[in-house]
């Protein structure tokens, strides 16, 4: 995995050929279909690595948190990572738009919703969040965050950045039935000073 993502990010998807991974992984062909059918596949394995790193490194240090602190910590880990957006931009440059989204998707519906669900519950049984409808607002949270990462995936001026940063924070505050100024997201933790 290591070699086909440093072979992504240098080359690009397109132009990266399975016996290149095998070859810089010195591994043998075969051996790269024992473990991943298609250059797809690694791809997708990659992106569950990074996911599962994050929701254990998130687990770790957030089971002590409050559900608002613990909101925070969990968008701020899903923006902290620099190779799976570098290849996310890759994919997104080479218009794989369909492996792009199918990997997000996976991400998403395995190994974050639960994490999320989690919280929105925590923050209902303390108070500090109102979701009636927790599909809908997962839904809607999703949205609102890919426009941050496109303002960041996209390398929009930072007056832009942080003017789309605020607003998904308002609109994040009211899908989740969160009193108005509770929730905070620190913008240099997405490297917009």
């Amino acid at each position: 995995m290591d070699a086909a993502l440093e072979l992504f990010r240098s080359s690009g998807y397109q132009k990266t050929m399975i016996i290149d991974i095998t070859k810089k992984a010195g591994a043998a062909k075969g051996t790269f279909y024992h473990y991943y059918p298609s250059k797809e596949a690694i791809v997708q394995a990659i992106c569950s690595r990074w996911g599962t790193q994050i929701a254990a490194s998130f687990k770790l240090e957030g089971s002590h948190l409050d559900a608002l602190p613990k909101l925070e910590l969990f968008i701020e880990r899903l923006f902290l990572p620099k190779e799976p957006n570098t290849l996310f931009k890759r994919l997104w440059d080479e218009e794989h738009l369909n492996l792009y989204y199918k990997s997000w998707k996976t991400l998403v519906e395995d190994i974050f919703n639960p994490l999320l669900i989690e919280i929105i519950q925590q923050g209902n049984e303390e108070g500090t969040m109102h979701v009636v409808c927790q599909q809908q607002a997962i839904s809607f949270f999703w949205n609102i965050l890919s426009c941050v990462w496109e303002a960041i995936l996209f390398q929009d001026t930072p007056d832009v950045f942080a003017s789309k940063a605020k607003m998904a924070i308002s609109l994040l505050e009211r899908i989740l039935g969160i009193e108005e100024g509770k929730f905070e997201i620190s913008l240099t933790s997405y490297g917009i000073a």
